[in-house]
């Protein structure tokens, strides 16, 4: 009969700590993807407005400038992070045994950040929530303004809602890595054992389809110059990709069954 080896107490101390690492880099840099619109609708929506006296075409060179810089700098803290993700990371797809004396510690840090993880979670819905105050006072507005007005209006106001979208999901990721780091260890909730064998398959699949939605986003944009409306392509992939884990996990969780 072969004895269960179990994880050292350093070795997954050294996961929490890279997760919590991670988690900063992470949230920051989805933060500046859900950002990196904002200055390029802010310039269309005051040069149509005629705010600025500048061209459009200036207006949207300038904001497709600081849309790229801002993605690099995105995909920079995306890298760091997911290097300290890697730390350990076959903890998230294999099986944690931990002895009664780790697994009590990892426990009490659990209880310990459960405060701080309802905090930041409320905090980080709460912006998602009002992110769709700044479009309902731009309906106000329908009725004083012509079609063509209220339309580049709207195009300004929604930088405020992706301003307060990306603040809400900057918390939102940033605490559910850290818990997430926790439930992979002892194995509850999303990570049980039946479960980490089917997020493997679904990881591998991830890096292809982000990229694929990154190029369908710039081949677009740059093609129909939409760059105005395009962005609603990010909300929808990732609505897209939620219905696909979904799917990947009932799949694995049927073929387990049989």
């Amino acid at each position: 009969m072969s004895r269960k080896k179990y994880l050292s107490q350093s070795s997954v101390q050294d996961f929490l700590s890279a997760r919590k690492r991670s988690s900063t880099l992470i949230a920051i840099g989805v933060m500046l993807c859900i950002f990196s619109p904002i200055t390029l609708l802010i310039l269309i929506s005051l040069t149509r407005l005629d705010v600025l006296t500048s061209s459009i075409n200036f207006a949207t060179g300038i904001g497709v400038i600081i849309l790229i810089l801002l993605v690099t700098a995105a995909v920079a803290l995306l890298i760091a992070g997911n290097h300290w993700l890697k730390v350990h990371e076959n903890f998230e797809y294999e099986e944690c045994n931990l002895s009664e004396e780790t697994k009590e510690q990892v426990l009490k840090s659990s209880k310990e950040y459960e405060d701080q993880h309802l905090v930041l979670k409320i905090i980080g819905i709460t912006f998602c929530i009002l992110s769709a105050i700044p479009l309902m006072t731009g309906s106000l507005f329908i009725g004083s303004l012509s079609n063509s007005r209220i339309d580049d209006l709207m195009t300004g106001l929604s930088t405020a809602t992706i301003f307060l979208v990306g603040i809400g999901v900057f918390f939102l990721v940033k605490t559910n890595i850290v818990r997430d780091s926790f439930n992979i260890i002892l194995q509850i909730e999303d990570y049980t054992t039946e479960k980490k064998a089917s997020k493997k398959i679904i990881e591998k699949y991830a890096t292809i389809y982000w990229m694929t939605i990154s190029f369908i986003y710039l081949a677009y944009s740059f093609i129909s110059k939409n760059w105005s409306q395009s962005w609603i392509i990010w909300p929808l992939a990732g609505i897209t990709y939620g219905i696909l884990e979904a799917i990947l996990s009932l799949k694995k969780k049927k073929s387990i069954s049989e």
